[in-house]
């Protein structure tokens, strides 16, 4: 049901997209954004389940909630990055779309450094 509550957001936007960009092009842009985002929330609902399911097999593993909830983090931040990327890229800023994708890079090297300085830790004790 979901998918194709996804699918008529996505042709929808996308007709009236193509039918505004000759009379408006900023509108059109607009349309485009805003049927992403609507996408974007639809999908949100049913992440939830999926992050408890995922939360309770990292209980039954003992994965600790703390490297746990740095992964959650970190997947977050690739997707908002690259949905932010893409839209930007769809109004015709490729510039601000490569800037946005560094920043993921870094944000994401920057939420990791514990998981890093940890396994880090882990090999010098070995050794």
């Amino acid at each position: 049901m979901e998918m194709g509550r996804i699918i008529a957001l996505g042709l929808v936007g996308t007709i009236f997209a193509i039918m505004l960009k000759k009379e408006n092009p900023q509108m059109s842009v607009l349309v485009s954004v805003a049927a992403g985002i609507l996408i974007f929330f639809t999908v949100c609902t049913p992440l939830s389940g999926l992050i408890a399911l995922l939360r309770d097999a990292a209980e039954k593993a003992g994965v600790g909630s703390g490297y746990f909830g740095i992964v959650l983090k970190i997947i977050g931040i690739a997707y908002l990055a690259q949905f932010g990327a893409q839209l930007c890229a769809d109004a015709g800023e490729g510039a601000i779309a490569a800037k946005v994708e560094l920043a993921g890079k870094i944000l994401i090297m920057a939420a990791s450094a514990p998981v890093l300085t940890a396994l880090l830790e882990l090999v010098i004790d070995l050794v």
